[in-house]
């Protein structure tokens, strides 16, 4: 099957349709195009912005907003399988399992993460010791 054009694309969607790979072969294909794609496009934007941060407090706003984005993947996860079950899938329904639980966990590593931004409370030179 050949690789969809951005105007086959166009007309599956108009009529409800999505693309589908076919093969392992054109899916790693199309994976990996996205990866660089992104990468190519992103990493320079990421990069700026990271070395933007002018201290630890600065990078809260990023990582709540990470969080939620990630928490919505993972919401999301959750309904596809859920949908996947009804379909009867095993396979399909487990390997969502395991990605929305991935998912999960990397929303709860994200929240650590954001409290790390919190200041270290003031502890008295007496109580130091």
């Amino acid at each position: 099957m050949k690789v969809p054009t951005k105007l086959t694309d166009l007309a599956a969607l108009l009529m409800g349709k999505t693309w589908a790979h076919e093969t392992a072969e054109e899916l790693a294909a199309a994976l990996e195009k996205q990866v660089e794609q992104l990468r190519d496009e992103r990493m320079p934007e990421h990069l700026a912005d990271a070395a933007s941060l002018d201290g630890v407090p600065a990078y809260q706003p990023g990582l709540i907003d990470l969080r939620g984005d990630m928490y919505d993947a993972a919401v999301y996860l959750d309904a596809l399988t859920t949908s996947a079950a009804a379909l009867g899938d095993a396979d399909l329904v487990q390997a969502l399992r395991d990605a929305g639980e991935t998912a999960h966990e990397l929303v709860a590593r994200l929240a650590v993460a954001t409290h790390a931004t919190l200041p270290a409370p003031a502890v008295p030179v007496a109580d130091a010791a």
